[in-house]
């Protein structure tokens, strides 16, 4: 029997790091999208609008994980442009290529920034967008993948939370300061982190492959948010370190900008209806059970 093909790009983010290796241990054929020619692995090229496939000209599935790090340095009109590029482009590009011969499922990244700054308002798929940058970004995002399902390809878009893994991301930021004891709430602290252990994440995923009926925009957080006190809390209990330093709004806006007004004191309470809802059972529902596993 042959194996089912899935081609993944982005596949040295945290999340397409952690994904490749999983889905190969799960019998998968994987191949990485590189952005450099190589001998073995495909590779693409967004600026010229070229892909050299090997042996994924007609994967079975998608994973389109591509995008600039939306957390890295200030936003300034420029950088805006190139991380609307690097979604948009990218997609369209794989929309436009597989149009012949599509594949039966695409995984398309998103966020959770898709709703943006909502304070305490529980939030699912079926609710509207925000109208801060990073909503405009998803919505674009979600957009520019849409035409694939005319050709018969069920489309996922994963609206993602923070991602707790201690090899990247938020937590790999936070640690440092925390181990020494300087870590602290972000403002008030009362805006709301909806969160996923980075292990739900890849087993949700591995979910959406193998159920048929789950389609549209996923939810891809805990069923558990948390306020950002209550994280603060928790991090620092688990190291058994103190948190002394809290982190005034005003300085984060001096610091970050408009960045840190939408990525850190924003407030966006997700609840993931349709995984939950399709029978999807998180194994590290609670962040102390996720920052238990991450840390140990």
């Amino acid at each position: 029997m042959n194996k089912v093909k899935i081609l993944i790009t982005g596949s040295s983010g945290l999340i397409g790091s952690a994904l490749v290796p999983f889905l190969q241990a799960q019998g998968f054929m994987v191949g990485r999208l590189l952005r450099r020619p190589h001998d073995t692995e495909p590779f693409w090229n967004i600026n010229d609008n070229s892909l050299v496939l090997k042996e994924f000209k007609n994967p079975d599935v998608i994973i389109n994980l591509a995008g600039e790090s939306i957390a890295s340095g200030r936003w300034t009109e420029q950088k805006k442009q190139q991380l609307i590029d690097s979604r948009i482009l990218s997609t369209r590009l794989l929309v436009k290529h597989f149009q012949k011969a599509p594949p039966k499922l695409l995984i398309n990244a998103s966020a959770i920034g898709f709703y943006g700054n909502r304070g305490q308002q529980k939030l699912d798929e079926d609710d509207s967008a925000g109208d801060d940058f990073v909503s405009r970004l998803a919505v674009q995002w979600e957009k520019s993948s849409q035409s694939i399902k005319a050709l018969g390809t069920r489309l996922v878009n994963l609206r993602t939370g923070i991602v707790i893994s201690q090899k990247g991301g938020a937590l790999a930021k936070m640690l440092p300061v925390f181990k020494f004891g300087l870590g602290g709430k972000i403002g008030s602290g009362n805006q709301i982190m909806s969160w996923i252990d980075i292990n739900d994440l890849l087993t949700a995923i591995l979910f959406i492959i193998k159920n048929q009926y789950v389609e549209g925009p996923v939810n891809m957080v805990s069923p558990n948010s948390v306020s950002n006190q209550q994280f603060t809390r928790l991090l620092a209990k688990q190291l058994q370190r103190p948190t002394l330093l809290p982190l005034p709004a005003f300085v984060i806006k001096l610091l970050f900008a408009e960045m840190g007004e939408e990525l850190l004191l924003a407030s966006t309470n997700v609840f993931p209806k349709k995984l939950i809802d399709a029978g999807f059972q998180f194994e590290y529902a609670t962040l102390e059970k996720s920052l238990l596993k991450q840390l140990d």
